[in-house]
């Protein structure tokens, strides 16, 4: 049987971070109250005041005593629980991801550097080795230099394109001490083919498994060893993305970024509630009010849609 991984000069070959913020938020407020991240239980809030409020972030203690979470509802926040609750301060965190994110930059140039979210982001350092040693190496002075400086622990995957750095990140780096991990290509039947749930692969959702499912394609091993021709015709491209990424392989490149086209530009709204909403008619009196809102988004910038999409999230999310 032949592979995508049987000719190595065709697989794409960098050193790829991708580097987390060990729980953003809540080691904010820990290190504010003097407390080390890992030894905290803070949670942090929004809507305080509401028994809708959304946790925003949770301390790794929080998640492993309590089971507290991103988007866990201030009511469901026992009293016997000794958590602290934090209110959330953006502008603190976006200074401090600033700070964080120029200490990535000494490692690389700002070509190679790729924020992806407030606590997350992907740099290059193939042609930084001469100057700052092996992965590990860099991956050890970056961490050192954001605890000096901050006292945030960052977690780091290494791969040689993104999606092997962000699998490893997430699989293996976030779980243990010292907050590293390396997946390469020639450790996917020992990486990615034993995460035997596919919403753990990066880019697939509860949707596509729901999808893949039912084509009898159950896990990582399945998905690399279905006929590619079957993924495209189900699923397009994306099939052959989903194809590619279950051998580890991904042509992203960090110096080449999506713009998107002005004429493309979109309009939504959206509400968290702050209660559960059972009957239908205050679902549709919600449902109304956002959408008057777009609208009027629309009359104002004078444009007309060319695709209506509706969300509705869940309290549960099973």
């Amino acid at each position: 049987m032949t592979t995508p991984l049987d000719d190595p000069t065709r697989l794409p070959v960098h050193d790829i971070m991708c580097i987390d913020c060990k729980s953003f938020y809540a080691s904010v407020e820990a290190i504010r109250r003097g407390i080390h991240p890992l030894a905290a239980d803070i949670a942090v809030l929004s809507k305080g005041d509401s028994p809708g409020g959304l946790v925003l972030a949770a301390s790794p203690n929080c998640k492993k005593r309590y089971h507290v979470g991103l988007s866990t509802r201030r009511f469901q926040l026992r009293d016997d629980m000794q958590v602290e609750l934090a209110e959330p301060r953006m502008a603190d965190y976006i200074r401090k991801n600033y700070g964080i994110n120029r200490i990535y930059r000494q490692f690389t140039d700002d070509a190679h550097w790729y924020p992806y979210s407030i606590d997350e982001s992907f740099i290059d350092v193939t042609h930084s080795h001469n100057l700052f040693g092996s992965n590990e190496e860099i991956a050890t002075q970056i961490q050192k230099k954001v605890f000096d400086q901050f006292g945030i622990i960052t977690t780091v995957g290494i791969g040689q394109n993104p999606l092997l750095a962000k699998l490893a990140l997430d699989n293996e780096a976030k779980k243990a001490a010292p907050w590293q991990a390396t997946w390469t290509y020639d450790r996917v039947p020992e990486t990615i083919w034993q995460l035997h749930d596919l919403a753990d692969l990066w880019s697939i959702g509860s949707r596509t498994a729901k999808m893949l499912n039912a084509i009898g394609i159950h896990n990582l091993y399945d998905l690399s060893h279905t006929d590619r021709l079957l993924l495209h015709q189900r699923f397009g491209v994306l099939g052959d993305a989903l194809y590619f990424h279950s051998w580890g392989i991904d042509y992203s490149d960090l110096t080449r970024r999506y713009l998107p086209r002005a004429e493309n530009k979109g309009y939504g709204n959206s509400q968290v509630l702050m209660r559960d909403y059972t009957q239908a008619r205050e679902i549709e009196v919600v449902l109304s009010e956002i959408a008057d809102q777009v609208a009027g988004r629309l009359r104002h910038h004078q444009v007309q849609g060319e695709v209506v999409s509706v969300g509705i999230g869940y309290a549960d999310a099973e």
